[in-house]
């Protein structure tokens, strides 16, 4: 159950409509390419040849203030999407990485985590409409780690709890393993070794639990 009432989830949707709008509108303006003509070294987008300016401009700003305030859908969502080197990204909040070389978002990311996030609300909408009042304590989970909920999220909010948990946890495990360069072992044997007490051993780093709800390596 997600603690965020009916009001407040409507208010991001339009939210995320009004960002929707300025970005088709700043698109216009704009040459489309995509990953696999960037090849990983150019922008995704530049301006159109005979544009003005100023116009190009003054609806680049309306996408950051629409932006802005469709910050949090994204995370209340977790429709976030995996980026190799750089982890789990808002293309909201980021989208004006498409205009820097090696651009590692395409405009086709954008539409389609603006989609997502729009069917994600409907249906959490749907469930705070339904809520009948309950003794349970209420939470929120887009509050989790972005690892976490990234891979929960699309689950989680068609009521699939289960592969929801499930799927988390295989997220974090390939997290993890990514970081420490340790997927030479499976999972079951990566987690015995990296939590284990002890020295690390050469190749095989090992996480501690400082507290303040972070892990370090050491």
């Amino acid at each position: 159950m997600s603690q965020y009432g009916v009001d407040y989830l409507q208010r991001l949707r339009a939210a995320v409509e009004k960002f929707e709008e300025a970005f088709d509108a700043w698109m216009s303006t704009q040459v489309e390419s995509d990953h696999m003509s960037a090849r990983g070294l150019f922008p995704t987008v530049w301006t159109k040849e005979g544009q003005d300016q100023s116009e190009v401009q003054r609806l680049e700003l309306g996408v950051a203030e629409a932006a802005g305030l469709a910050a949090s859908a994204v995370s209340v969502t977790g429709a976030y999407i995996g980026i190799a080197g750089l982890g789990a990204i808002d293309p909201i909040s980021n989208w004006s990485f498409m205009s820097a070389p090696k651009a590692p978002i395409a405009p086709r990311d954008i539409r389609t985590t603006t989609a997502n996030v729009k069917g994600r609300l409907d249906a959490m909408i749907v469930d705070a409409e339904s809520r009948t009042d309950s003794d349970l304590p209420t939470f929120a989970p887009a509050q989790f780690h972005p690892v976490v909920w990234a891979g929960a999220s699309a689950h989680w909010t068609t009521h699939q709890y289960r592969v929801a948990v499930r799927e988390a946890a295989e997220g974090l495990t390939v997290h993890w393993k990514e970081r420490l360069g340790r997927n030479d072992v499976d999972d079951t044997v990566f987690w015995q070794q990296t939590l284990s007490p002890g020295a690390p051993e050469p190749g095989k780093p090992k996480l501690t639990w400082p507290g303040g709800g972070r892990m370090t390596r050491r």
